[in-house]
């Protein structure tokens, strides 16, 4: 299984440290989610610009802190639902405030922005549903680690065309491969459900 390897390798080891420096602060999860969402959007808007190295580096830092609210909930167990709530739609206000910002920077661009906007979008949206289900599929190489990685390589180096084939790519594959991942593992845990006796019939 391949589950955000970029953050276990990359960003982890960051957030990790910076949690354990919040750890016995005032600061909240949900603190750190707010400065997460504003670091991302200054990133896309630096990105429609054209500051692409600015926006890189807002970017980055913004999904290091998204990391460090997690690591912070675990430390100091004061997670909740509203957080999570919160900092997974604001996961995808900013997913795709850096895509239309590379976009809106660069017009001929739109009609690849949209289908790797598209793709972002299912990717994440598969894994929720599966969730609300009752099974979780992590899995895959186009997580949203690895699109923001993608995309703050591609932009400050003028590769933004190909940054956006790569993620509208890696998003595709990752969105069919966790739909199948998910259908599996709900056939596995309706398997017993289908075959468990009728109570009523056997009394």
């Amino acid at each position: 299984m391949v589950s955000y390897p970029v953050t276990r390798y990359l960003y982890r080891p960051v957030s990790t440290r910076a949690a354990r420096a919040l750890e016995g602060t005032p600061i909240t999860p949900g603190h750190v989610t707010l400065v997460s969402a504003l670091l991302s959007t200054s990133g896309a808007v630096a990105f429609g610009f054209r500051s692409y190295w600015l926006g890189a580096v807002l970017s980055l830092l913004g999904v290091i802190t998204d990391c460090i609210d997690g690591d912070l909930s675990r430390l100091t167990g004061r997670s909740s639902t509203v957080g999570a709530f919160v900092d997974s739609v604001m996961d995808r206000w900013t997913d795709a405030a850096m895509i239309v910002g590379l976009a809106y920077a660069n017009p001929d661009h739109w009609t690849l922005a949209s289908v790797a906007l598209t793709a972002s979008l299912l990717t994440s949206y598969t894994r929720a549903r599966a969730q609300s289900l009752g099974v979780d599929c992590p899995d895959g190489i186009g997580g949203r680690d690895t699109r923001v990685l993608l995309l703050v390589i591609a932009a400050p180096a003028g590769l933004i065309e190909l940054g956006l084939w790569a993620v509208a790519v890696t998003g595709v594959v990752t969105a069919v491969h966790r739909m199948l991942v998910a259908t599996r593992r709900l056939k596995a845990l309706e398997a017993p459900r289908a075959t468990a006796p009728d109570r009523a019939s056997v009394a």
